[in-house]
């Protein structure tokens, strides 16, 4: 006997009379696309896509919008407020109130574009539980790879929430500690901060051979590992210790450049949150002692980044989301000031969907491409012209799902 009637498919959509854009430059031609079981199942000329009658059917016309990759921000931080003082804030919140104001914030950035995010770090790996909450449709937002808690030296940048080793062995034991709690990428300190009080920004922390050991054990599972890095010796020390990526850069020269070059090394300069505090300073409440140091250290950033803008380093998308005025969502800002510092508009689009994807080794994200993840922006406007096309999406599908119309 039967057990009963099959379940029914989900619906199918086409998107109809499109004009694509990713980093690979325009389609020649509008299109149509089909997204089946949230991918990209089709892509036919305009008017020529059809699905079988047994399958349910949504046409959305978008009537020669302009349709692109959903963008990724490499470098956030979910459990930070984007308030003027981020760490007094969460550090007077309760955990209740830390997993629910992230949940907004991650629907917040969904709604502007942003489809998915690496999370580098955050307390009691509240990240990794937001980021299966998410993945098992429990709450809405960008798909997450979570680092949990920061590994960094004892006292060091972002101590009170990370795991804090030292030594080779320690740190090691601290990155399995980090993947048995589920993360799916690793965030090292290898120099001081700007925002962790009383430690000097940019000083040397995490030492090469202590970062290669983490380095070492998340290349095992596949696992990428990013270094916070604010300093000439903080930057060489990551990139020799083998890490993926590069996190904000100040400090980094020709030398750093060449041998990122050399090793495949991303730089993730989030040059926005710079921008962000020395624009608005202490007059918006932002503490003094951050203030200082970014402005001790920003023009370096600038530098770094042009001249690796210039060679061809791989530059993937991260605004420091969660940092002074700055939210996970306000990619477009970031990716505006890697224009003004020497991008194309198609150089910045693929600094958000193919580089960063790269990064995060994941192969079926970032293009608009058959068999990919209907991860797409639907657009007022050109963001090959224009990257602030990019801002304040009409439409945005996270995995086949419309979630702003």
């Amino acid at each position: 006997m039967s057990g009963g009637p099959a379940p029914a498919l989900p619906p199918d959509i086409i998107l109809r009379d499109a004009r694509v854009v990713d980093a690979r430059g325009p389609r020649p031609a509008r299109v149509d696309i089909l997204i089946r079981g949230g991918r990209i199942a089709a892509i036919g000329d305009a008017g020529t896509i059809e699905t079988p009658e047994q399958h349910r059917t949504s046409v959305v016309a978008l009537g020669g919008r302009w349709l692109c990759p959903g963008l990724m921000n490499a470098h956030a931080h979910a459990c930070l407020d984007g308030g003027p003082d981020p760490e007094t804030a969460l550090r007077g919140e309760n955990r209740t109130q830390t997993v629910l104001r992230s949940a907004r914030r991650l629907e917040a950035a969904l709604r502007a574009g942003v489809t998915m995010i690496r999370d580098v770090g955050g307390p009691d790996d509240i990240d990794i539980e937001l980021a299966g909450m998410i993945a098992a449709g429990e709450i809405v937002g960008p798909r997450m790879l979570a680092s949990g808690r920061v590994v960094t030296m004892t006292g060091g940048h972002g101590w009170w929430i990370g795991r804090q080793a030292d030594g080779p062995d320690a740190v090691r034991r601290a990155t399995r500690e980090n993947l048995r709690a589920g993360a799916h990428a690793i965030k090292l300190m290898a120099t001081g901060g700007m925002m962790t009080s009383g430690r000097q920004a940019g000083q040397p922390q995490l030492t090469i051979e202590e970062m290669a050991a983490a380095v070492d054990e998340a290349h095992k599972r596949e696992v990428p590992v990013a270094a916070h890095a604010e300093s000439r010796v903080g930057v060489l020390n990551a990139i020799r210790a083998g890490v993926d990526s590069v996190e904000h850069g100040h400090g980094g020269d020709h030398e750093a450049i060449d041998l990122m070059l050399e090793r495949g090394t991303a730089l993730v300069p989030t040059i926005l949150s710079d921008r962000r505090i020395i624009d608005h300073g202490v007059a918006a409440g932002i503490p003094a002692f951050v203030v200082e140091q970014c402005d001790a250290l920003h023009e370096s950033l600038v530098t770094f980044l042009e001249a690796a803008i210039r060679v061809g380093v791989q530059v993937a998308a991260g605004n420091d989301g969660g940092a002074p005025l700055v939210a996970i969502g306000d990619m477009v800002d970031e990716l505006e000031l890697y224009v003004r510092h020497g991008m194309t508009p198609q150089s910045a689009l693929a600094s958000a969907t193919t580089v960063t994807a790269a990064l995060f080794g994941l192969p079926d994200v970032g293009l608009v491409e058959t068999g990919h993840t209907a991860d797409l922006l639907v657009l007022d406007g050109d963001p090959l012209a224009s990257i602030g096309a990019l801002r304040d999406p009409a439409q945005v599908f996270r995995a086949g799902v419309l979630v702003k119309s």
